[in-house]
């Protein structure tokens, strides 16, 4: 009966958490829902009295937020598919092989976790400009990678960490290869790994304003996050906040979609990380 109650009590605590932590975001879904009358109103309603679907449309349609939704997948998508990629190799090197300067090696990638984004900009900038790829979203894609890199190969790290030797031996004495032991062996036992790796690069590049906002001047190459900030005090529609939360309710779905889909890979990759680095 005591740990009934205990249970409970627990239940109730996260319960008190998790309204407080979505509270932000449901807020933003019901004022995307209100008229621009009742959004103005004091004391606010709960509830919207009348249901103002419309403002999703003029997000979308009139305002055009879907070209920046599509601009915020291109970005995501290719760093996901390029951090990712040279992680795996890296990551499998510094867990199974011994060589001289590990150690070393590892600090360094974990150092460059503590250089603060906005220190970086400008040399960023400048290494983009003498590439020729400012105003790109290769040049970006360039920078998150730069910027992902690291905490994937130390997520991706602990779980090679995991996969037994012998599995490896065994398919080396059969004749693969190093690399054919890697993608026919490792690879697939790593895969929680890679999907936690996945989502971590996703969420981080979907979200981000500061670099799109500097290396970007081309107005139909703005993603999402930068978009939306435009909406703030435009010279011809104004602010008009319904619509404002309506595209960004819209923009929390991909990220929310991703999260629930690799919840699983989510937790696994924060234990590997955190506790087998």
């Amino acid at each position: 009966m005591a740990n009934r109650k205990k249970l409970l009590g627990i239940y109730a605590v996260m319960s008190v958490v998790v309204v407080a932590v979505a509270f932000p975001v449901i807020w933003m879904f019901i004022m995307s829902i209100k008229s621009a009358d009742e959004l103005y109103q004091f004391p606010p309603t709960i509830w919207p009295e009348n249901l103002e679907i419309g403002n999703y449309t003029k997000a979308l349609i009139e305002a055009g937020i879907d070209k920046g939704l599509f601009n915020s997948l291109v970005l995501a998508a290719g760093t996901v598919l390029v951090s990712v990629a040279f992680s795996i190799p890296a990551a499998y090197a510094l867990a199974k092989y011994d060589f001289k300067g590990k150690t070393i090696l590892l600090l360094a990638i974990l150092a460059t976790q503590l250089i603060p984004g906005m220190a970086a900009i400008v040399p960023l900038f400048d290494i983009l400009q003498r590439l020729h790829l400012v105003n790109t979203f290769s040049g970006l894609v360039l920078i998150y990678t730069a910027r992902t890199l690291p905490l994937n190969i130390w997520i991706l790290k602990g779980f090679f960490q995991s996969v037994p030797n012998d599995l490896i031996e065994s398919a080396m004495v059969d004749g693969s290869s190093k690399l054919v032991s890697l993608y026919r062996v490792a690879l697939p036992l790593a895969l929680p790994g890679i999907g936690a790796a996945a989502m971590f690069t996703f969420i981080q590049t979907w979200t981000d304003f500061i670099l799109p906002l500097t290396m970007l001047f081309n107005e139909e190459k703005f993603p999402f996050s930068v978009m939306l900030y435009k909406f703030v005090g435009d010279p011809i529609m104004g602010t008009n906040y319904g619509v404002l939360f309506a595209a960004a309710s819209i923009g929390t779905i991909p990220t929310l979609m991703i999260f629930i889909l690799l919840q699983r890979f989510f937790v696994q990759g924060l234990t590997a990380g955190g506790v087998k680095g």
